[in-house]
């Protein structure tokens, strides 16, 4: 259905400063539930998830008590669905709760050209705990085995993705797929035509058989959302953040790799990408977008683990993708938005006229596109 017409409504950019102030906004509007019941971190954990986000109308979820991490701990809780509803979304971009995704799609038009460079700090707290060498782990982590079919533990599911362009130095932020391959190998999916692809080619072409990168998991759902938003080339999406939470990012330098990470990020992993295919590692298959198992398994670049940093007593953020009737993913509420704004502007610059409302229903994650139009003629 598409959203009907309603007048624009203000925006008041909020900084919530980490994952923390995001998960005290929410429980403070109602829209967090928080579980203190254990729960198996293999596939009931995803399951819960599932069930709970609706078609957009769950509450975001934090999970306190996870089978395995007790006490003694690493980690020891997991919080997903921080945006898997449209009024979580519009409460991120500083509107009222109550905003109708049409007023979203229309901020949505022009939230990604805004631009507030970041600010480097000294220290914060994702440097609580310092952790490198033999010392580095993975499974200190509840990573959830998210779904059944999946080809394992998803660790990288909602994080922001860092990487940078050797030769100007702009650093992107993505959101892709990563699977623990063990205590310190991170197989990820990336492609490339996206940015991160972008950089590899740039990197292989340099000469070199290694990227850094870093993964920032668990910060303001800014980064989260412009990560997995369609951000133009040669702007880097610490900038885009800024302007949408109305503050500096403040970022710290990664202690491993010559890459920056927001300084109160829940965990920060650091490490290479390895580049020669030698090197790669098997990864999926895995629940997508789509609502489908998608991929077969196969040998794809891996994240080669070198330092972990993290806050004391970390939340790890995490999401259940793939979307069904039913059912709709914190991608594919947010996509619905982007895609629909995106397509939007294409759609004016090709000199479509009449142009009264574009929508990408969620349960096509953004795939489909319904274009309202004010006819003028048969």
């Amino acid at each position: 259905m598409l959203p009907g017409r309603f007048m624009t409504t203000a925006r008041k950019p909020i900084a919530f400063g980490d994952l923390r102030g995001w998960i005290k906004a929410l429980d403070a509007a109602g829209e967090l539930q928080t579980i203190g019941a254990e729960v198996d971190w293999n596939i009931e954990l995803g399951t819960v998830a599932r069930l709970a986000q609706g078609p957009g109308t769950g509450p975001a979820l934090l999970f306190n008590k996870i089978r395995d991490y007790g006490e003694n701990a690493r980690c020891r809780q997991v919080f997903a669905g921080g945006l898997s509803s449209y009024r979580r979304v519009a409460m991120m971009l500083g509107l009222p709760p109550d905003t109708h995704p049409r007023e979203l799609v229309k901020l949505g038009r022009t939230i990604l050209t805004g631009a507030i460079a970041p600010k480097i700090v000294k220290t914060g707290p994702v440097k609580d705990n310092i952790v490198k060498g033999d010392d580095v782990d993975l499974n200190d982590f509840p990573t959830p085995q998210w779904n059944r079919a999946d080809g394992g533990r998803y660790i990288l599911t909602y994080g922001g993705v860092v990487t940078k362009d050797p030769a100007t130095g702009v650093m992107n932020v993505g959101v892709y797929r990563g699977m623990v391959g063990g205590k310190n190998m991170i197989p990820i999916l990336m492609w490339r035509a996206q940015h991160i692809g972008h950089h590899t080619t740039a990197w292989l072409e340099a000469g070199h058989k290694e990227m850094p990168i870093a993964v920032a998991i668990g910060w303001e759902p800014a980064l989260d959302f412009v990560g997995g938003a369609p951000v133009p080339k040669g702007l880097c999406e610490y900038d885009v953040a800024g302007a949408i939470r109305g503050a500096p990012v403040e970022l710290v330098k990664c202690e491993t790799v010559d890459l920056h990470v927001p300084s109160s990020a829940e965990i920060v992993i650091e490490g290479y990408l390895g580049l020669d295919p030698a090197t790669y590692l098997p990864e999926g298959p895995y629940a997508e977008f789509t609502g489908y198992i998608a991929g077969d398994r196969s040998a794809k670049p891996a994240i080669r683990v070198t330092c972990i940093t993290h806050r004391n007593n970390p939340i790890l953020r995490g999401t259940i993708e793939g979307t069904m009737p039913g059912s709709y993913s914190e991608n594919s509420v947010t996509s619905s938005v982007m895609r629909a704004a995106t397509a939007w502007n294409v759609l004016d610059r090709a000199g479509v006229p009449g142009i009264t409302g574009v929508w990408c229903p969620p349960v096509q994650a953004g795939v489909n596109i319904v274009v309202q139009i004010k006819q003028s003629y048969r």
